[in-house]
């Protein structure tokens, strides 16, 4: 083979690995990937090929600089540009007026039809009539037909965390260290407790029980306690307090960088949570009821179809979390998915869309 051969060669593998390199980059941008196969041998690769090619035309590249250094000291008579034929102004004329018709198709018709669900597409016919869980599973896999129109219309990044104007903040104490059972033990004895004693929870209990849902664990980065798909953290967790020492009954809100709880509403919510939960009487009885929303415009901007999986997912990290620590603490957890939305909803002052309720975790005293 001559030189030139192994050139068009070179070329031929540079375009094959820019294109694995463009296309693997947007599945992962696309879903979320931290990183695809082999991604970064075919980047090594890249450069490798790269230098290979400009060995192979080194000659050309040395007579091009040369001329453009001969052109900066004065222009010569084969210095001068070649005027552009019609054909070729022509043809650059009518791809620019192409690519400018794509994008404005891209811009303005994708967004308005890519949230719409396809229920006539390949896997549908089967699914269990009326189930929409079941479509919504098989609608949000990766690589599902019209996966390219979830690039658009899925709106901004929100504000990482959730602030309320001007509420009456109790800082909590200091999260307590290791105290209780280790991580074996407490898994070989997590129940889900229903019944409850009589006395107070403390606030260092509080404490260690919302540092082990939520709490940061790492202020460098912000990272917290439980997982959370792309470190965003959609969760929001509050307090339904029933009887807690140096706290009045009422509604809080966890806030995360702060590590306290905010005053939203006083009073007693026992009736309220227990209608909510659908007469669920532990509710009522236990110390505190911790409830998990989510903002989930936090995690649609970068997951998009896959919002609803990566939220639930953090919601059950995060209540395992509490069974965990309360069951190390000597303390009964029970986590309530049964519960009427409308009303836990309301009982939060959310709007059940833009946030709204997705689980409930009593905790009290054994």
């Amino acid at each position: 083979m001559k030189q030139m051969d192994w050139d068009y060669l070179v070329v031929v593998a540079l375009l094959l690995t820019g294109l694995y390199v463009a296309i693997t980059g947007l599945v992962m941008d696309l879903f979320g990937f931290p990183r695809f196969l082999w991604h970064n041998y075919v980047g090594y690769a890249w450069v490798v090929l790269g230098g290979v090619h400009l060995i192979f035309n080194w000659p050309r590249v040395t007579a091009y600089v040369k001329r453009r250094f001969r052109s900066e000291r004065g222009p010569t008579l084969s210095a001068q540009p070649k005027p552009a034929s019609a054909t070729t102004s022509r043809r650059w004329f009518l791809a620019s007026i192409l690519t400018a018709v794509g994008g404005f198709v891209l811009g303005r018709l994708l967004p308005e039809s890519q949230l719409i669900p396809d229920f006539s597409g390949e896997g549908m016919a089967n699914l269990p009539e009326g189930d929409v869980g079941a479509f919504y599973h098989q609608w949000s896999k990766p690589g599902y037909a019209r996966s390219l129109g979830t690039l658009f219309s899925w709106g901004s990044q929100p504000a990482r965390y959730k602030t309320y104007p001007h509420p009456k903040q109790i800082y909590l104490p200091a999260p307590p260290g290791y105290q209780g059972l280790s991580v074996e033990e407490a898994i070989a004895r997590r129940r889900s407790r229903r019944n409850y004693a009589g006395d107070s929870l403390s606030l260092t209990e509080i404490s260690g029980l919302l540092y082990a849902a939520s709490g940061i664990t790492d202020p460098a980065r912000g990272f917290r306690a439980a997982p959370s798909a792309g470190a965003l953290y959609p969760i929001e967790t509050y307090a339904v307090v029933h009887n807690v020492a140096e706290m009045e009954p009422g509604l809080y809100h966890y806030n995360v960088a702060n590590h306290a709880l905010e005053q939203l509403r006083l009073g007693d919510l026992r009736t309220e949570i227990t209608v909510a939960g659908i007469g669920q009487e532990m509710l009522a009885q236990a110390q505190v009821c911790f409830v998990l929303s989510a903002i989930f415009q936090r995690t649609r901007w970068k997951y998009r179809q896959r919002t609803y999986r990566y939220v639930q997912l953090e919601a059950g990290h995060i209540g395992q979390n509490l069974y965990l620590a309360a069951t190390s603490m000597g303390l009964g957890a029970c986590a309530v998915g049964a519960f009427l939305d409308d009303d836990l909803n309301d009982l939060l002052g959310v709007d059940g869309e833009e946030e709204a309720a997705l689980y409930i975790i009593a905790v009290g005293k054994v």
